[in-house]
């Protein structure tokens, strides 16, 4: 899944939706 969005936005943009997505799971998680 992650492989799409980084060949899409580069090393950066993956990085930065890998961390925003793990911030909103461990926000369902925790709320």
């Amino acid at each position: 899944m992650f492989f799409f969005f980084s060949n899409r936005l580069g090393c950066a943009g993956s990085l930065l939706l890998s961390l925003a997505v793990t911030a909103v799971l461990l926000a369902i998680f925790v709320l």
